[in-house]
């Protein structure tokens, strides 16, 4: 991923409180933008000032221990652009929906993070907001989907989607409801429960693997996990509601790579794409195998 313009969104002016909340809003056009991030959008827009389909205003916030710059992320029908104010100007990145390879949205307790990992040499992006703007970056994530080509080779299979939905739990049943488009088709469900040991649950630990979810459409492989420890700690406890939804595109090729059989620990598949990180998917080993077949069905071997 190069260029990565890492920028928290948040902000938006109270109409009738006269001073700025933290919140993102949609604004209907560059026009109304502040001085600064209309010039540079317009510039960056170019002959597509008519294909725009969001944009999105984050003025400035600042707060113990997290601060952000005055942005706007907009989409037109083709590609994301992401403007920045910073202490000299702006700073703009953009990159086009086919070079999409990973798209990841994070949400735990009162902040979120759209992050963009693309392939040839694109700019990705990642931008931090506040959880009560989600649907709008949710709106900007499935106009993103709803982009992306389906894949090449590697057919999916039917599954029995209404017994693997029957074992979810109420939250991730309401995940996959709210992170999936509704244009798009689920074609195989596999999930998994974390897996806490004695000593763990002595201890007050989170296990390694969390508990998730793997959804397959014809254009994306996605993930949905309870946020790993490391990141609850950040934000200084645990969120029962917290969850990560990443969404691995098909449009690019992707490979799989097993490690060697076990029944004891975490089993991590390797989903290679084109771009550097690629993803890692977490199970508890003795519950991988039908995670391991399902991708094994869709995806090359490494």
């Amino acid at each position: 991923m190069t260029d990565v313009a890492r920028v928290s969104a948040f902000g938006r002016q109270a109409a009738n409180v006269g001073r700025a909340l933290p919140f993102s809003e949609s604004v209907g056009s560059p026009d109304e933008l502040p001085e600064a991030l209309a010039a540079a959008l317009k510039q960056a827009l170019g002959d597509e000032a008519e294909a725009v389909q969001l944009i999105i205003l984050s003025p400035p916030f600042a707060t113990v221990g997290q601060s952000s710059p005055e942005n706007v992320f907009a989409l037109t029908r083709s590609r994301w652009i992401l403007v920045a104010r910073t202490a000299t100007g702006t700073l703009t990145s953009s990159a086009p929906f086919n070079a999409a390879a990973v798209i990841e949205l994070t949400m735990i307790l009162l902040g979120g993070q759209l992050r963009i990992e693309s392939v040839g040499g694109a700019a990705g992006c990642a931008v931090g907001f506040n959880m009560v703007s989600i649907e709008l970056f949710r709106e900007a994530l499935f106009l993103i989907l709803a982009c992306a080509q389906p894949a090449a080779t590697g057919a999916v299979r039917g599954g029995n989607i209404e017994a693997e939905l029957a074992v979810l739990s109420f939250k991730f049943r309401t995940a996959l409801q709210e992170q999936t488009p509704s244009s798009l088709v689920l074609r195989d469900v596999r999930s998994w429960t974390s897996e806490v040991s004695p000593l763990a649950r002595l201890l007050f630990m989170k296990p390694a693997a969390p508990a998730g979810v793997l959804a397959v459409t014809d254009t994306y492989l996605g993930v949905i996990t309870d946020p790993p420890a490391g990141k609850e700690k950040q934000h200084k406890g645990k969120s029962p509601h917290g969850k990560i939804a990443t969404y691995v595109l098909r449009q690019h090729p992707l490979t799989l790579r097993v490690p060697p059989p076990q029944t004891r620990g975490d089993c991590m598949l390797r989903i290679g794409t084109s771009a550097a990180d690629g993803f890692d998917l977490r199970s508890p080993a003795r519950q991988s195998g039908g995670i391991v077949s399902l991708l094994s069905a869709v995806l090359a071997p490494a």
